[in-house]
């Protein structure tokens, strides 16, 4: 299959979201009178077989009956030029792999109680229907902008009435480190099989690994899910109260008729007792609670809860920070455009516009949601575009209007829209097709900054004098607040998408992020509002929450990263000493385990990116 295929004379490809053990997933264009996005999959599994056609028809039919909010919706099947394809419902969010990479610790309590409910409410649906997965894990398991669960890819399901777990070429099909001990010994399976899939993916999202790693042989591990008992959760995460993990436990036994089924385990889910507190991070806690760690050679003071890791020096500075979405890269806007390792802070190159040309005066970076496209803006009307695998510049769109700085970008979360701004409209691009979707009103005194939301329904904006929000699906300013403490510089979204945390003269204010209304205002550097820093005025130019939305970092004119909680204000941690000039950037790592923090945005002729590291 390629680009622009067309199949059954409806849905026209357009680019590859995915590939699995069982074919490739589209993002799909349905060009009937429905016009919409769907997802596609073109099956490894051709047509020239009859017992597979046969078998794929089947198929076909139970999932496209199996009718639950917890379950991806199958549109269409058929084959084009002797390769099978499923028609599905086009998914907006993340699966709960990216999720658990973000958190290798294991996720809140209460939220694994309720991703846990909602699957196996939809795999009771399924399998009152005869139908078992099979390959039940984190990556088939999706976590939509509205909060709901949907278990995806049924390519491997089976009724009730199969008996083997291996294919007609004898290849064992699921998942090694998520597979029933019935399933790794080639037995009948029927649907407790699943639930013990559903007690590894338990066991991973409150630890952050599966019950028996999958980095060791195939036979090991295989041997380990029908032989050894999982390791006790209290031993990798002594918060999970008794009644949960007795029951992750029982899911693990090892005979199907020990494990709880789906109704049992959902109805037990939603009756659990109230979890303890959500994991916080490293820092949320009051600054007594917080040892000080011995000074480093190179530092006269050391950071409380953050040590610094390395301190690189960047000529020209760096005025915009953003890392890549799996934490690996870290993209920095100044005096051209970097990428470093943010392991090792190896420069991995600097981006260079048409025909190897070096860019300078880049005012703000940014990845898509992908991390395949890495966007920039520059002081002129031009917003670039890179292939972040090959480092090729891929695209340039022209931000026009009487534009005399561009000096802020935004993807939207699910990479659809790229959002533009700077001393002119802010604007709305199509990122697929190029095309200038909107200018939002209200949005022409000189834009700071650009957030969009969460779940991408909202975009917000700074100006020297205002905070705006916009609604991305019809353009409509949903408020726009002025403050005569100006000029505001950032803003950042909470990872809940309820709090809109805006910064600028020597002060926070969070907000309301969908009536704007004002929570809370605190200091930002000095501690005092109207202080002054070496006579001048205080400013925070940058701020970020962390993953988990327990701290909100900020830096400015001070030369300090400062670390707040946002739920009470109070300053946990104030990490000097290691910047020389203004503190132009800070991004937290989707890990939350690294704070990238950087300095020497124009005028400054020197700059620093500095890396942290959480410590206990």
């Amino acid at each position: 299959m390629e680009n622009g295929d067309v199949l059954a004379g409806r849905y026209r490809l357009e680019r590859v979201l995915g590939r699995g053990g069982m074919g490739a997933v589209w993002l799909g264009r349905d060009e009937t009178v429905l016009d919409r996005d769907v997802a596609v999959k073109v099956l490894h599994e051709t047509s020239a077989d009859p017992t597979a056609v046969r078998r794929f028809r089947k198929e076909a039919a139970t999932l496209a009956g199996l009718q639950h909010p917890g379950i991806t919706v199958v549109h269409d099947a058929g084959s084009h030029e002797g390769q099978l394809f499923l028609v599905m419902e086009l998914l907006h969010g993340a699966d709960l792999a990216r999720l658990t990479a973000r958190h290798p610790q294991g996720l809140p309590l209460d939220t694994v109680l309720d991703l846990s409910r909602q699957t196996a409410e939809a795999l009771a649906a399924a399998h009152s229907r005869g139908v078992i997965h099979r390959d039940l894990k984190p990556a088939n398991l999706f976590l939509q902008d509205d909060g709901r669960v949907k278990i995806c890819d049924f390519g491997i399901a089976r009724g009730t009435d199969t008996t083997s777990t291996l294919t007609e070429s004898g290849r064992v099909v699921g998942t090694p480190a998520y597979m029933s001990p019935e399933q790794c010994q080639d037995l009948p399976l029927e649907t407790r099989s699943d639930m013990y899939a559903l007690g590894c993916v338990m066991y991973e999202l409150l630890t952050g690994e599966p019950p028996f790693t999958p980095r060791q042989p195939l036979y090991a591990l295989l041997r380990q899910h029908a032989e050894v008992p999982a390791p006790p959760l209290a031993d990798r995460r002594p918060d999970v109260p008794g009644r949960l993990a007795d029951l992750v436990a029982s899911l693990l036994a090892k005979s199907p008729r020990d494990r709880p089924d789906a109704p049992a385990l959902a109805a037990g889910l939603a009756t659990s007792p109230t979890p303890a507190p959500p994991i916080r991070s490293p820092l949320a806690t009051t600054r007594r609670d917080v040892p000080t760690p011995s000074p480093a050679p190179h530092s006269a003071s050391q950071p409380t809860g953050f040590t610094l890791r390395m301190s690189l020096p960047v000529p020209g500075g760096v005025r915009a920070l953003a890392p890549s979405p799996d934490g690996r890269v870290l993209a920095g806007a100044g005096q051209g455009v970097r990428l470093w390792d943010t392991g090792t802070g190896e420069q991995l190159r600097e981006m260079t516009g048409w025909h190897g040309k070096r860019l300078s005066n880049m005012s703000a970076v940014a990845f898509s949601p992908d991390g395949r496209l890495l966007a920039a803006t520059r002081t002129d009307k031009l917003i670039r575009l890179w292939n972040t695998h090959t480092g090729e510049p891929e695209r340039e769109l022209k931000h026009g209007g009487p534009l005399t700085t561009l000096s802020a970008v935004a993807f939207s979360p699910d990479g659809r829209m790229l959002a533009s701004g700077g001393s002119g409209p802010v604007r709305l691009w199509d990122l697929r097709s190029g095309a200038l979707l909107r200018a939002l009103r209200g949005s022409s005194d000189g834009v700071n900054d650009l957030v969009f939301s969460p779940n991408g329904k909202t975009l917000a904006g700074v100006t020297n004098e205002h905070v705006f929000a916009w609604d991305t699906a019809t353009g409509e300013r949903l408020f726009s607040l002025m403050s005569p403490r100006s000029p505001f510089r950032s803003l950042a979204f909470s990872p809940d998408g309820g709090t809109l945390a805006s910064a600028g003269v020597d002060q926070f204010h969070l907000r309301d992020a969908v009536s704007g209304e004002r929570h809370r205002t605190f200091a930002g550097l000095t501690g005092a509002r109207g202080a002054k820093y070496q006579g001048i005025l205080s400013i925070v130019e940058c701020v970020a929450f962390s993953p988990d939305g327990t701290v909100l970092a900020g830096g400015g004119n001070d030369r300090a990263v400062r670390l707040w909680d946002p739920a009470t204000g109070a300053e946990l941690a104030a990490l000097t000493a290691a910047h020389t000039a203004t503190v132009s950037g800070v991004a937290f790592t989707p890990d939350g385990r690294t704070l990238a923090t950087a300095a020497g945005a124009w005028p400054d002729s020197r700059g620093e990116l500095c890396l942290w590291t959480a410590t206990p």
